[in-house]
C-alpha cells in the first residue's frame, strides 16, 4: 500500500520536551480487560507486518492513517502487535537515507539497533510522545545475586504516552516467551505476551529498572542494589496473580540450613519446584534429587517451600506454576514463575530426602475437596510423640480412600499391616500403628463409585514425624510461616527484612478476592488520596474449584503525582485529557460568620427605599477595566468558593436574593440599595452570590423600570425582553454597581443544539458569560446557564426545563474549557491555553459529569472511530460514592431502532472496581450518538434521577462478520450485581459480569446472610424463556446459594437473577443481578429438567424438624451407575418415607426407594430404573405426631447416566416398618438370590418376626436384642407370583403379627 502524495508524517519526539514522567492514574486492568478489544487492530497489524513496504512513510500510512486509528490506544497497539509479528531481519526498504526513519527501522538486523529505537520512531510519526529508556533487565543469563557492572546498560524499552499517560512497553521481550526456568536460548521461543505492553510499573520493577529513577514511574523508585536484591520474577508470575509473602529479596539465608519461602496467588494454580546447585546446576546430590530435601505446602491460597539442606552452600530455587482456568502461556505445562538464590549456612542436622511419595505437594487440598472429603488435619505435617495416629475424613458424597505408609528402608508389604481404614458411613478413620521413630509419608488414595468403577487416584499426602518434642522443635518444618509468627522469647519473628515492594507501594496492585476482605493498613502516599482503591486483577470468569483466599490479600499501587492539570495537543492526535482542578495558594478571604437578618415577602410587596444620600457608584471606568487575566495557579491567593462561606450565611443570602426578586424596584439604585446594601454585605464573595442568584430567580421578561434612559443600566436589565442584552451584560452591570470588577465574556459554547464533532463557525453557537474578580482571582460565572439547566438528552429554545445549576457558580476553569470556549484565551484562565482545535475534539461532558468526581479512562474525544467491539470507561470515586450507570444509543438522525430492535439492546454496561464501561457493538457502519447517564444510587436517594454526564459521536467504520447480534435480553442494560444485591447483604467471588463455560457449564455462587428465596431464568435471542427454562437451576447448600447453567450450545446468554426476604416480602421477587454466560465450545447439551424456583433442597419443615444431611449436601446428584444411598440424621425420633418420580413423564416409582432406619441415621436406598432425571421427595414428621399427613422435607434431582445394575423392585413398606426398622439383607430378591436366602433385620420393639414365603412360616431367632435373622427356603417360588412378607409380633395375642414389608418374586 502506497501512501498519498500529500502525506507527510511529522516526529513528535523531535525537537520537542516531553511531559513529565508521572505514573499514569489508570492501571493496565483499567484501560482493557481483554486482548479481544484489540481484535480489529490486531489482525490490521498482523497482515501490515506480513506486507513489504517501499519507504517509512508507506509503512506508518498503511499502519496507523490508512485505518483512522484517531485514539492514541489503538496507535500503540497497533504499533505494538506490528512489532511482535514482524520478522525484523526481513525489513527492507528502496532507499535508505542517513538519519532517515529507514535507517532506524533496518539497524536492528545489522545489529546497529534496538527495538527500543524502533517502537519509539513508530510513535513518533503516529503522533505519539515517546522516549527510550535504558538501564538493566534480567534477562536469558541472569540469576538471583548476580551484580551489573556500573554502567554498561544491558537492555532498552519504552514509555509511550497515551491518552496524557505514561505506559511502559517492551515490544522486544514481547516477541519471546521463556518456558523454562533456565534463561537460555533454546528455551526462548518467539511468541507473542500480551503482559509486556502497558505494564505496571510495580511489576515491570522486578524485571527492568531504569538509569532515570523519575522513569521507573513509581512514588519511591528504586535503587540499583535494591532492584538487583528483588527476587526474579517471570511474567507468568503476574499472570497467576501470585505475590510474595515471606521473603521479598532474591538471595536468602538459611538458619541452620533450614528456611520456608511462602508466596500467595488469587487465582486458581498448581505448584512445583526445582532445586539445582547454584556453581554447575547439578539436580542431584549424593544420589539423590535435590528437590526431595524440600517439603511444598499449599494452603488458604498460598504456597510454601521448605527445605533442608543437605549441605552448605548455594542453590538456586526455582518455582513453577500451572494457571488452572484460561489459556495464558503453554498449556498444560507448569511455567517458571519466581527464583530464588538459597545461601545455606550449614547442613541440617535433620537433612535427608523426605519419604518417596507421588507428589510434590504435601497436605490436603484441591483433588480432596473434589472427592467430597473434609480432612480433620489440615496441615501437611502430623508431628507424634507415640506411634499412633489417627486422621478422620468426613464424606459430604459416597467416596472409598485407601491409605499407604511410606518409610525409606522399609518394605510396602510390611507397612501395609501398620494402617487400617474403617468406614463408618458418613465419614473415614484413618488408624496408623508406627513401628518406630522417624519420618513416614502418608498416602491418601480416594475412589469416586459414582464415575471411577475399581479405579483409585491419588488425592493427597501427609508428611508424619515420629519423633520426641525436642526433635520436632528442631525440625524443618519449624520455619514455615504458620509456624514461625513469633520467636522464642516472644518476640515477631521479622523474615528476609530489608526492601519490599508490597510494603513501599511497589506491587501489582492485587486486591482481596476474599468475600468482604478488607485492605490491611493505609495506602500511603499523599498525591494519590483522592483515587479510589485500585480494582481487583481480572480473575477468571469462575474459580475452577470455588478456592479463594480465605483472608484478605490486598497490596497497594503506586500513587502517582497529580500533575498540572493542563490540556495538552499535539498534532495528528486527536486526544484530550481532563485537565485537573488548580489550586492556588492560601490567603485570607475574611470570612461572615454573621447570617443575614430575612424578611419574608409576598409577590409584588413594596422593596424598602434606599436612603437620598445612596448613589450608584460604578467600579469601572474607561480607563480601569480591573486587572489582567491571570491563571488561577497563577495566583498567590486562596480560590473563592462556597466553601468558604459558613453554611447558615449562604442560606441567609440565598434568601434574600430569591425575598428581594418578589419585588418590583422602580430603577437599578433602588434593586442594588435592596438586594445589597440594605443588608450591609461587604463580602465579595456574598456580592457575587446575591446577585448571581437574585438573576437565576427573576423572571426578568416581567421585570419594568420607571424611567429608562439610553445608556442606563436599566437600560440592560429591560433588554432582556427585546434579545437587545445578555445574562452576561446583566450580571456584569450588577457587579459593576456592587464594586466588584466583572468581565463579559464572548465566544464558543456546547450548548442545547451542539452535537459532538460540530466544528464551530462564526456566527454560531455564540455565547457569553462572566469571570468576576474576587478578592485577587479572577473566577467564572455563567448565570445564564445556570438559571436555565436543561433536563434530558436534546432540547430545543422551546423544551427548557428550568432548574437552578450550582455548577456555573465559580466554576473550575479546568472543567468550563470543556463547554465554553472564549474568543480571548487568555480568559480561559489556564496555564496552557486550549486551542480550537482541541475544544472541537474535547468529549462533550455534562455538569455532573464533574459532580460525580469522574474521569475518562478511554475515549478522551467527541469522536469515536469504531472497529468492531467498543469499549468506553469512566472512573468514578467508588470510595466515595455509589454511582449507578445508564445510557442511551440513537442513530446521528435520532432514530433508535435497527430493523425493529432498540439501539440499546447492542449495549451493556457494568462497574468493577471503581470503572464504569460500557461495551458497543453496534450492527452497521454509519454515525450514532451515546448518551451516558449517571445517578447516586444510594437508599437515601432511591428517587434520584438519572442525569447525563457526557455524549459521544460514534462513527463505525467496520463492523463484525458476521452482523453482531444485541445482547441477551435481559430486564436491564446493567450486568452485575445491582443495587438489590447490596441490600441484601449478598456477596459473590465473581468479579465481571461475563462468566465463560467450561465444557457447556457456569456456576455463580452467592453467600447468603440469611433465608433467603431465589429464582434464575436465561434469556436469548434465539430460544423463548420456555425453551431454556431446563437449562438453569438454582438451589442453596447452606449459606451458599449456587446457580447452575448448561448452555444449550454456542452462544450468549442472559442470567437473571431475583431474590426476596420471604420473612418480610412474601412472594414478590426482586431483581438482584444478571450475568453475560457465554459459551465458546461445541458441546452436546442436555438441558436440567424444568423445575419450580426453591423446589430443589432443604424446605421448610426441614430444619424445624432438626433434620441435617450426611452424605449428599447438594440436592443434585449426577451418577455413573443407577443406585445410590442418601442419608440423614434425626434429632427425635421420626416417620419418614419418599417417592421417585421421572422428570420427565411425572411418573411413580415408589418400588424403587427403600427407606429404612438405624438410631439416628435415616437412609433412602434409590434405584433408578433407566437413564435419566429423577426427583426424590423425601417426607418426615416426628413419630409423636399423630397426623397423617407427612410434609416434604427435602428435594433432590438424581441425574442418572448409566445403569450398572439390573433393576428390582424393593419390598413395599408398610408403616410400621418406617418406625425405626433396618433391613441388613436382603433388600430385594432376584431368582439369582438362590434357594435359601439369609434374612437379618433390625426390627427394635418387636417380641417376634417370622417371614411367610408362600404358606411356609420362618421363625427368626434374636441373637441380639432387636436384631432378627434365619434362612429362608424359597425353592419353587420364583416365577410364581409368590408374596414373601416379613413380619413382627408386638406382644399381646402371640399370634397377631404386623406386615412390615412384602416381597414379590
Amino acid at each position: 500500500m502506497q501512501a498519498p502524495p500529500n502525506f507527510q508524517p511529522q516526529n513528535v519526539n523531535q525537537g520537542r520536551k516531553l511531559p513529565p514522567a508521572v505514573r499514569s492514574r489508570y492501571r493496565k486492568f483499567d484501560i482493557y480487560r481483554d486482548v479481544g478489544m484489540f481484535s480489529f487492530v490486531d489482525n490490521h497489524a498482523i497482515v501490515v507486518s506480513q506486507t513489504d513496504h517501499t519507504t517509512f512513510k508507506d509503512l506508518i500510512w498503511h499502519l496507523v492513517y490508512s485505518r483512522n486509528f484517531s485514539s492514541d490506544l489503538e496507535k500503540a497497539r497497533a504499533i505494538f502487535r506490528w512489532m511482535t509479528s514482524k520478522n525484523m531481519y526481513n525489513i527492507d526498504f528502496k532507499n535508505v537515507q542517513k538519519g532517515s526513519p529507514e535507517e532506524v527501522l533496518t539497524s536492528f538486523k545489522n545489529k546497529k539497533g534496538t527495538y527500543a529505537r524502533i517502537f519509539e520512531t513508530l510513535c513518533g510519526f503516529a503522533g505519539l510522545y515517546c522516549t527510550v529508556l535504558t538501564g538493566f533487565a534480567k534477562g536469558l543469563d541472569y540469576r538471583p545475586g548476580d551484580k551489573f557492572k556500573g554502567t554498561e546498560y544491558n537492555h532498552s524499552w519504552n514509555a509511550v504516552y497515551i491518552d496524557e499517560n505514561w505506559y511502559l512497553v517492551d515490544s522486544h521481550w514481547a516477541t519471546r516467551y521463556l518456558i523454562s526456568e533456565k534463561n537460555m536460548p533454546e528455551n526462548l521461543v518467539y511468541e507473542y505476551d500480551d503482559f509486556y505492553f502497558m505494564t505496571d510499573p510495580e511489576q515491570l520493577i522486578y524485571s527492568h529498572w531504569s538509569q532515570k529513577a523519575e522513569w521507573q514511574l513509581l512514588s519511591h523508585p528504586l535503587t540499583l542494589q535494591e532492584f538487583e536484591e528483588l527476587p526474579l520474577v517471570k511474567s507468568y508470575f503476574f499472570k497467576c496473580g501470585m505475590f510474595f509473602i515471606s521473603h521479598q529479596k532474591g538471595v536468602v539465608q538459611t538458619r541452620n540450613g533450614n528456611i520456608s519461602i511462602t508466596v500467595g496467588f488469587v487465582k486458581p494454580t498448581n505448584f512445583t519446584y526445582k532445586i539445582v546447585l547454584s556453581e554447575n546446576g547439578d539436580e542431584m546430590f549424593q544420589g539423590h534429587k535435590l528437590k526431595s530435601y524440600g517439603l511444598q505446602e499449599t494452603r488458604h491460597n498460598q504456597a510454601s517451600f521448605t527445605l533442608r539442606s543437605p549441605k552448605s552452600g548455594s542453590f538456586y530455587l526455582t518455582i513453577f506454576a500451572q494457571l488452572l482456568t484460561g489459556d495464558i502461556g503453554v498449556k498444560n505445562v507448569f511455567t517458571a514463575a519466581a527464583e530464588y538464590k538459597v545461601n545455606a549456612d550449614a547442613r541440617a542436622s535433620d537433612a535427608v530426602p523426605l519419604p518417596n511419595c507421588s507428589d510434590s505437594n504435601w497436605g490436603p487440598g484441591v483433588p480432596l475437596e473434589q472427592l467430597g472429603l473434609i480432612p480433620s488435619q489440615k496441615d501437611a505435617v502430623i508431628p507424634t510423640q507415640d506411634n499412633k495416629v489417627t486422621l478422620e475424613f468426613k464424606k459430604t458424597k459416597p467416596t472409598y480412600i485407601l491409605c499407604k505408609l511410606r518409610r525409606p528402608g522399609m518394605k510396602e508389604e510390611d507397612l501395609e499391616r501398620c494402617i487400617t481404614e474403617a468406614d463408618q458411613g458418613e465419614r473415614v478413620v484413618v488408624s496408623v500403628t508406627l513401628p518406630m521413630k522417624g519420618e513416614y509419608g502418608l498416602e491418601v488414595y480416594g475412589n469416586d463409585p459414582a464415575k471411577d468403577g475399581e479405579t483409585y487416584t491419588h488425592v493427597c499426602q501427609y508428611f508424619v514425624h515420629y519423633a520426641s518434642p525436642d526433635e520436632q522443635g528442631k525440625a524443618f518444618y519449624q520455619e514455615t510461616p504458620s509456624r514461625q509468627r513469633y520467636a522464642p522469647d516472644g518476640g515477631q519473628v521479622s523474615t528476609n527484612a530489608g526492601y519490599n515492594p508490597d510494603t513501599q507501594q511497589v506491587t501489582a496492585g492485587l486486591a482481596s478476592t476474599y468475600i468482604g476482605g478488607q485492605k490491611p493498613g493505609g495506602r500511603g502516599g499523599d498525591d494519590f488520596e483522592d483515587l479510589p482503591p485500585p480494582p481487583p486483577e481480572l480473575l477468571q470468569q469462575q474459580y475452577l474449584y470455588g478456592a479463594a483466599p480465605q483472608q484478605g490479600v490486598y497490596a497497594n499501587v503506586a500513587p502517582a503525582s497529580t500533575g498540572h492539570g493542563v490540556v495538552t495537543y499535539h498534532p495528528g492526535k486527536g486526544s484530550t485529557d481532563v485537565p485537573q482542578p488548580q489550586r492556588g495558594q492560601v490567603s485570607n478571604i475574611p470570612v461572615s460568620s454573621t447570617p443575614i437578618q430575612v424578611e419574608k415577602r409576598n409577590v409584588g410587596q413594596e422593596p424598602p427605599a434606599p436612603p437620598p444620600t445612596f448613589k450608584l457608584i460604578p467600579v469601572k471606568t474607561e480607563k480601569d477595566t480591573g486587572p489582567p487575566p491571570q491563571p488561577q495557579t497563577a495566583t498567590t491567593h486562596q480560590k473563592p468558593s462556597l466553601e468558604t462561606i459558613d453554611r447558615q450565611v449562604l442560606h441567609t443570602v440565598d434568601d434574600h436574593a430569591i425575598q428581594v426578586s418578589k419585588s418590583d424596584h422602580g430603577s437599578v439604585r433602588d434593586l442594588v440599595w435592596d438586594l445589597i446594601f440594605s443588608k450591609s454585605i461587604t463580602n465579595e464573595i456574598e456580592k457575587c452570590r446575591v446577585i448571581f442568584r437574585w438573576l437565576a430567580t427573576k423572571n426578568l421578561k416581567e421585570m419594568s423600570f420607571e424611567n429608562v434612559q439610553s445608556g442606563s443600566p436599566e437600560e440592560v436589565l429591560m433588554g432582556l425582553k427585546t434579545g437587545k442584552t445578555t445574562y452576561a451584560m446583566v450580571f456584569d452591570t450588577m457587579c459593576n454597581y456592587a464594586g466588584l470588577h466583572s468581565k463579559i465574556i464572548s465566544g464558543y459554547a456546547k450548548g442545547a443544539d451542539y452535537r459532538p464533532g460540530q466544528k464551530f463557525q462564526p456566527g454560531s453557537n455564540q455565547h457569553s458569560w462572566n469571570a468576576v474578580y474576587i478578592y485577587g482571582t479572577w473566577c467564572l460565572i455563567d448565570a445564564h446557564w445556570a438559571a436555565r439547566r436543561i433536563i434530558g438528552k436534546q432540547a430545543t429554545t422551546e423544551e427548557f426545563h428550568y432548574q437552578l445549576d450550582e455548577y456555573f457558580f465559580l466554576t473550575e476553569p479546568a472543567q468550563l474549557i470543556f463547554t465554553h470556549f472564549p474568543d480571548d484565551s487568555k480568559w480561559q484562565l489556564l496555564e496552557r491555553q486550549v486551542t480550537l482545535e482541541e475544544f472541537e475534539n474535547m468529549p462533550h461532558m455534562k455538569p455532573q459529569f464533574f459532580k460525580y468526581g469522574l474521569e475518562f479512562v478511554s475515549h478522551r474525544t467527541a469522536v469515536v472511530y469504531g472497529r468492531g467491539e467498543i469499549n468506553i470507561r469512566l472512573r468514578y470515586p467508588a470510595h466515595r460514592l455509589v454511582v449507578a450507570f445508564n445510557f442511551t444509543i440513537q442513530f446521528e438522525n435520532g432514530d433508535e431502532e435497527y430493523r425493529g430492535v432498540k439501539l440499546n439492546r447492542y449495549g451493556m454496561q457494568e462497574s468493577v472496581g471503581g470503572v464504569a464501561s460500557f461495551r458497543l457493538r453496534l450492527p452497521q457502519k454509519g454515525s450514532y450518538i451515546l448518551y451516558i447517564y449517571a445517578k447516586e444510587d444510594t437508599p437515601e436517594n432511591k428517587d434520584n434521577v438519572y442525569a447525563q454526564v457526557c455524549e459521544y459521536k460514534i462513527v463505525q467504520e467496520e463492523v463484525n462478520t458476521p452482523e453482531s447480534e444485541p445482547f441477551p435480553p435481559c430486564a436491564y442494560l446493567n450486568w452485575g450485581p445491582g443495587a438489590a444485591f447490596f441490600r441484601y447483604g449478598l456477596a459473590t467471588y465473581q468479579q465481571t459480569a461475563t462468566v465463560l463455560t467450561r465444557d457447556g457449564k457456569a456456576e455463580l455462587q452467592f453467600r447468603i446472610p440469611k433465608t433467603m428465596q431465589f429464582m434464575a431464568k436465561l434469556k436469548n435471542n434465539k430460544c423463548s424463556d420456555s425453551e431454556l427454562e431446563g437449562y438453569c437451576m438454582n438451589r442453596i447448600v447452606g449459606n451458599t446459594a449456587y446457580f447452575n447453567i448448561t448452555a444449550p450450545g454456542r452462544g450468549e446468554f442472559g442470567l437473571e437473577i431475583y431474590a426476596n426476604d420471604p420473612s418480610t416480602e412474601g412472594t414478590t421477587l426482586f431483581h438482584v443481578a444478571q450475568y453475560m454466560i457465554e459459551c465458546h465450545e461445541d458441546v452436546k447439551a442436555v438441558p436440567l429438567p424444568k423445575l419450580p424456583g426453591g423446589y430443589l433442597g432443604a424446605q421448610p419443615k426441614f430444619n424445624e424438624f432438626g433434620l441435617n444431611t450426611l452424605s449428599h449436601h447438594d440436592p443434585v446428584i449426577h451418577l455413573e451407575k443407577n443406585q445410590v444411598e442418601i442419608q440423614f440424621s434425626t434429632a427425635q425420633e421420626m416417620r419418614v418415607t419418599a417417592n421417585l418420580i421421572d422428570a420427565e413423564n411425572d411418573k411413580d416409582y415408589p418400588d424403587y426407594v427403600f427407606t429404612q432406619t438405624q438410631g439416628s441415621v435415616v437412609g433412602f436406598v434409590v434405584t433408578l430404573p433407566a437413564v435419566g432425571f429423577y426427583k426424590l421427595q423425601l417426607y418426615s414428621i416426628p413419630a409423636s405426631d399423630t397426623s397423617q399427613q407427612l410434609p416434604g422435607v427435602y428435594n433432590y434431582l438424581i441425574n442418572c447416566k448409566k445403569v450398572s445394575n439390573q433393576v428390582y423392585p424393593f419390598p413395599k413398606q408398610y408403616a410400621q416398618w418406617k418406625e425405626g426398622c433396618f433391613m441388613e439383607t436382603p433388600l430385594t430378591l432376584p431368582p439369582s438370590s438362590g434357594d435359601e436366602v439369609l434374612f437379618r433385620v433390625l426390627v427394635p420393639k418387636a417380641a417376634a418376626v417370622a417371614v411367610v414365603a408362600g404358606d411356609d412360616w420362618t421363625h427368626l431367632s434374636s441373637p441380639q436384642t432387636g436384631m432378627w435373622e434365619g434362612r429362608v427356603k424359597l425353592a419353587g417360588l420364583y416365577g410364581s407370583g409368590a408374596k414373601v412378607t416379613l413380619n413382627a409380633n408386638y406382644g399381646g395375642d402371640p399370634t397377631s403379627y404386623a406386615t412390615l414389608m412384602e416381597y414379590r418374586i
